[in-house]
């Protein structure tokens, strides 16, 4: 029997990069998935290549969340994965100051994705899971989540947010049979790490990890299952929990 053996995982985002790889990965793992995406596409795609579903789903539309919950519930596992960066390169992108090329339409883009897309999912989810008494919610965040990302400050704001969400969820959802985890690779190769990015990570002798990694993180978080856990991996150093100090203890 494989770790996953008849769990159902839904995974936003899952059309590339990292949701992708969870698609597969999870379907190795005995799973059956749902794909969503706003990329009908390659969402499909995906959806074909591991035996799973397909839904469209812009993760900024609260009403559109609870239609496909209601439709596909209940999951075992949500990945609240979709994510972009501010600009066309995460890191790279040359600027005199911050803020010099941070429009309305950009930050109100990042934010409505990145922060409220998640939460959406969240409060979709979460009433189904705590009246079964068992879920598990993976947020995508970054290890942009846990330190800082100079060339990019919203990006990390909307990280720093994820994280913050998830440590505080947590321990509000543990009671009621629920775990939540943030998952906070470094650089990993998907769309977002163009080749301007590329060349500006090695420039500082690090690299780009492969995409697969991202199935090993989620399935780390997934097996260890600590409420409000957040788990890192970046080029050269292993998977592993990252435990803050907390201050006034």
């Amino acid at each position: 029997m494989t770790a996953l053996s008849g769990q159902r995982a839904f995974i936003t985002g899952g059309a590339s990069g990292i949701g992708a790889e969870m698609a597969r990965r999870f379907t190795r793992e005995g799973a059956h998935v749902v794909v969503a995406d706003v990329n009908d596409g390659l969402g499909k795609q995906v959806a074909v290549e591991v035996g799973g579903d397909f839904e469209h789903l812009d993760v900024t539309d609260r009403a559109a969340w609870d239609a496909v919950i209601a439709a596909h519930d209940p999951f075992d596992i949500v990945c609240l994965n979709a994510g972009v960066s501010t600009y066309q390169h995460v890191a790279g992108n040359v600027s005199n100051y911050p803020f010099e090329h941070l429009d309305d339409d950009k930050y109100e883009r990042i934010m409505s994705i990145n922060v409220d897309g998640v939460v959406h999912g969240a409060r979709a989810v979460i009433p189904g899971m705590v009246a079964r008494k068992t879920g598990h919610i993976l947020v995508t965040a970054s290890l942009a989540g846990i330190i800082a990302i100079p060339p990019d400050p919203i990006y990390g704001l909307t990280k720093h947010a994820m994280v913050g969400l998830v440590k505080s969820l947590g321990p509000a959802l543990e009671p009621h049979g629920v775990c939540i985890s943030a998952l906070c690779p470094g650089f990993v190769d998907t769309p977002l790490v163009t080749d301007v990015t590329r060349d500006f990570i090695k420039a500082f002798s690090s690299d780009v990890l492969d995409v697969s990694i991202a199935g090993d993180l989620a399935m780390r978080a997934l097996t260890e299952r600590i409420a409000g856990s957040q788990w890192t991996v970046s080029y050269g150093h292993p998977i592993q929990q990252y435990v803050p100090t907390i201050p006034f203890v």
